[in-house]
């Protein structure tokens, strides 16, 4: 429908190439930036305490440290509670958490029998799940 009003670039003079070259570059910018400030907020909230008391309690029951006891660890016990009661899908997050995790370190992860079996498994779940 618009699409008549476009002019390509390489019949417009340098001068407008360049402003709207440079308009982008700046959006591009400031999309960078939005993007990298809800990642730190993202950060920071995952990192701060858990303010539910009663969660905390739960939490630190199972053994944790109680400075380790934040968000972030909720998050992964949460994961991992849903994936023991047969989530397909948190499972696969875990296993892709260790298993980037392990890749960081240097670890070949991925010649781990284990690892390789529980992949299977948490494969074929999937693929059942999404034959369904």
């Amino acid at each position: 429908m618009g699409s008549e009003n476009l002019i390509p670039m390489d019949q417009r003079s340098e001068d407008e190439v360049r402003e709207l070259g440079a308009k982008g570059g700046k959006a591009s910018g400031a999309a960078r930036r939005r993007k990298r400030s809800l990642k730190d907020a993202a950060d920071l909230y995952l990192s701060l305490p858990v303010s539910d008391r009663r969660r905390w309690n739960k939490i630190a029951r199972r053994g944790i440290d109680p400075e380790d006891v934040d968000n972030q660890m909720a998050m992964i016990i949460g994961l991992t509670e849903a994936a023991t009661q047969g989530d397909a899908k948190a499972a696969k997050i875990i296993v892709d958490l260790l298993g980037d995790t392990a890749n960081n370190s240097g670890d070949a992860i991925e010649d781990d029998p284990v690892t390789k079996s529980l992949k299977e498994t948490i494969d074929a779940v999937t693929e059942t799940d999404q034959n369904s």
